[in-house]
């Protein structure tokens, strides 16, 4: 698979055309191969880059771009020792349990004490106990075999509902992380950075009704960890439905995106 294979899908996840919470395995992988199918050559490679930008952009002359992200700052100090150490050996369940408890933390240490914290299942599917509780999906490519570990919650204090939703993609699908990404839509904002755990990327974009999307994603060794906060709390669906905006800005900020997805502790 190559990078606008995925980084179709992954584009869609952070769009309100898409439904964020059907970026599984199965949706990046098989994204890549239907677009593998229709490509003859570069110049298809070049026209389906330019079909998802134009659908990326179509309310670009109406929206405002906001400033770039910060610069990576050193990662806030949360206390995730409690959630253990990866070990070799681990059952896709301990994974599960020990990355739920960390990215639980995290989000939990940077949010308002008073926030509610709400799970954003899968359609027809009943929220875990813990809202931060990841799904782990099981996906196969060119015989690689990995998992894709995801969630979605909602979060709601005094200044209204956002949500923050987190992927972790295997090592094997190879995500761009420069700024030249063609699927990152015109109105955003974008800053990539080379840190020692791998190419880290942040992209801000806000429309003119005043809907902010904030992304961040790194590769490493381990992975592609991928995050986004977004304004709203309700859940895009596929079937054009407005969104409104029910915050002035998303439940974290660029700067706690970038100290999340940094987090040693998030390695599966």
């Amino acid at each position: 698979m190559d990078d606008l294979d995925v980084r179709s899908a992954l584009a869609e996840y952070v769009t309100e055309t898409e439904p964020p919470l059907g970026l599984t395995g199965d949706d990046v992988l098989t994204a890549g191969r239907r677009s593998r199918r229709h490509r003859l050559s570069a110049a298809g490679i070049a026209s389906a880059a330019f079909a998802v930008v134009a659908i990326l952009g179509v309310a670009s002359l109406l929206t405002t771009p906001v400033p770039p992200p910060s610069p990576p700052q050193p990662a806030k100090p949360v206390p995730v020792a409690r959630c253990g150490e990866r070990v070799t050996g681990e059952t896709t369940q301990q994974v599960v349990a020990r990355l739920t408890c960390v990215i639980g933390t995290a989000v939990r240490a940077r949010v308002a004490p008073e926030a509610q914290i709400e799970n954003l299942p899968q359609p027809g599917a009943t929220p875990p106990s813990d809202p931060f509780h990841l799904t782990a999906k099981r996906t196969e490519e060119n015989g690689e075999v990995g998992t894709v570990y995801y969630m979605d919650v909602r979060v709601s204090d005094d200044r209204g509902a956002g949500s923050v939703h987190f992927r972790i993609i295997p090592p094997f699908v190879h995500l761009m992380t420069s700024c030249d990404d063609r699927t990152i839509p015109k109105t955003a904002s974008c800053s990539a950075h080379q840190l020692s755990e791998g190419p880290l990327r942040e992209t801000a974009d806000r429309n003119a009704e005043g809907m902010v999307v904030l992304t961040t994603l790194i590769r490493t060794s381990a992975g592609t960890i991928y995050i986004a906060a977004e304004n709203t709390g309700v859940v895009a669906t596929g079937d054009g439905v407005h969104r409104p905006v029910q915050r002035a800005e998303p439940p974290l900020t660029s700067a706690q995106l970038q100290e999340i997805v940094t987090m040693p502790g998030l390695a599966p």
